[in-house]
């Protein structure tokens, strides 16, 4: 069959799976950013400029999760049971591959679409001028449809050689703060080289901001095509690694290797059956090197800003959570949660793991689990953060209240944790609990801005890890709200176990 045949098939694949709607979520999340942070604000005749600086630096952030996302989606039905073994039956690992390429294309050219149309949406909504000339929203739509090829040329292809969803989900988002990240980074062919940066790196409004009179001016550049070329020097390259990659890959080779590993007698275990599940999986890898990544992007932006930034350890402690508890522990704690639920949801493991325990001790294993490494996770947060003060060689003493704010973190991770084992129960898809967390972080930003902290698990946690940027607890409050969040999750997961028939996948 042609490739044009192979696209037809891989529209009914997808059928009713509802993709695009990742977009749409992607897309309404920037809308209401942008309207929190600018309306009811004066318009300006160039407001339009403020958009299209501050929608490359949203991209940065929003749209490598959702590629990832959207990869992942793409091949997860293949990863199941044994249909890629089928499918290579009568087609090649080229012809599946680019197939699924091409129909990511063609959904990317729907997403860039839409982002020109909010683009639109949002200037009337904020009232600015919409009377630009079109030029520029050009421009915008080929540089951010190109970025977007471009990482969907990276994470297609992990999603297509890991069966685990986490890996590409996980560069997803290291890329993603890279790219955010590269923004206070002087202007370089190393900067232009990223590919997640090229939202940014190929923006044409710069901004001018006056520390005396607190004043910010936009004005427009020259377009800068370098990054975008290099896009395309990027998606070459990553399409004959591919093709280099596609030859190799099988599932007989596989297979064959697996063969030659000798087997060994079985022994009984004594350790927790969910960490024995865990076992050779990469999940909780993250809980270590993202922190420690957070660690030292927190720490180069506290070096970069020790003009604003004059409070020593305490302003190191609010750079070092900045990421973490707004972006990185809920998605961790989402990619985790997905990956002991994967099992289960597998085949029919959940038919026979129901015969042999109670839905109430298959959930709160798991949530026991879960908290356990968050609560690791954070500590080794608080070591990294005590490393770094003392290499950077900060003077004073530690603050006082840094014990409290580890206590309070751990106790409203332990609440994310039980709604996402809750979420990751009900949506059987390893990648839309992920982006959920991930939108969820953000709409916890809101809650914090809008004075309502205690209303969601995921502005619990911000609180209680920047109580120093915040303001102190309402120990009542919180102690209430982290009560009522984790119950009410843990019952109702248990709940649906005990009432909700078993599925299988066969």
């Amino acid at each position: 069959m042609g490739i044009i045949e192979n696209l037809f098939i891989e529209l009914k694949k997808q059928k009713r799976r509802h993709n695009l709607l990742i977009f749409v979520a992607v897309i309404i999340a920037e809308i209401a950013f942008l309207y929190g942070n600018y309306h009811n604000k004066e318009a300006v005749s160039d407001g339009w400029m403020i958009l299209f600086y501050n929608i490359p630096i949203i991209n940065c952030v929003f749209f490598p999760v959702t590629i990832a996302g959207f990869a992942s989606r793409l091949m997860d039905l293949e990863h199941k049971g044994d249909m890629l073994k089928c499918l290579y039956t009568f087609s090649t690992p080229q012809k599946i591959f680019f197939t699924k390429y091409l129909y990511g294309a063609l959904a990317t050219v729907v997403l860039v679409a839409m982002q020109c149309g909010s683009f639109i949406l949002s200037c009337r909504i904020l009232g600015f001028d919409s009377n630009f000339p079109a030029k520029y929203l050009l421009i915008h739509g080929i540089s951010t449809f190109m970025t977007c090829m471009t990482l969907l040329s990276i994470h297609l292809l992990l999603a297509f050689l890991y069966r685990n969803q986490a890996v590409s989900i996980s560069v997803g988002i290291l890329g993603g703060f890279m790219g955010f990240f590269s923004i206070v980074l002087p202007k370089s062919i190393i900067q232009k080289l990223i590919p997640w940066a090229t939202f940014v790196t190929s923006g044409f409004v710069s901004m001018d901001w006056n520390r005396e009179t607190r004043e910010i001016k936009y004005y427009l550049d020259k377009p800068d095509y370098t990054s975008v070329i290099f896009c395309l020097g990027w998606i070459v390259l990553l399409t004959c690694l591919t093709l280099m990659l596609l030859k190799k890959s099988g599932v007989e080779e596989s297979e064959k290797a697996n063969s030659g590993i000798k087997t060994e007698n079985v022994l009984m275990h004594k350790r927790p059956i969910e960490i024995l599940k865990l076992k050779g999986s990469p999940a909780w890898i993250a809980f270590f090197i993202v922190p420690a990544i957070s660690a030292a992007i927190g720490t180069v932006n506290y070096m970069g800003n020790l003009s604003i930034l004059k409070e020593g350890w305490y302003s190191l402690w609010t750079q070092h959570t900045l990421f973490l508890s707004y972006f990185f522990m809920p998605v961790i704690i989402a990619i985790f949660t997905g990956c002991i639920w994967r099992v289960e949801h597998s085949g029919t493991n959940m038919n026979l793991l129901i015969t042999h325990q109670k839905p109430s001790m298959i959930v709160l294993g798991k949530y026991v689990a879960t908290c356990f490494i968050t609560s690791v996770s954070l500590i080794w947060v608080i070591i990294l953060y005590l490393i770094a003060g003392f290499v950077i060689h900060i003077d004073g003493e530690l603050p006082s209240g840094l014990m409290h704010w580890l206590v309070m973190g751990i106790l409203s991770s332990w609440v994310i944790c039980a709604f996402q084992v809750l979420v990751s129960l009900i949506i059987r898809n390893f990648v839309l609990p992920i982006i959920l967390a991930f939108l969820c972080g953000i709409s916890g930003v809101a809650c914090i801005a809008y004075d309502t902290p205690y209303s969601t698990p995921f502005s619990l946690f911000d609180l209680a890890m920047n109580q120093r940027e915040l303001g102190a607890i309402n120990m009542g409050s919180f102690a209430l709200s982290s009560i009522t969040f984790i119950v009410a999750s843990i019952m109702i997961a248990i709940m649906y176990l005990s009432r909700t028939d078993v599925r299988s996948n066969e």
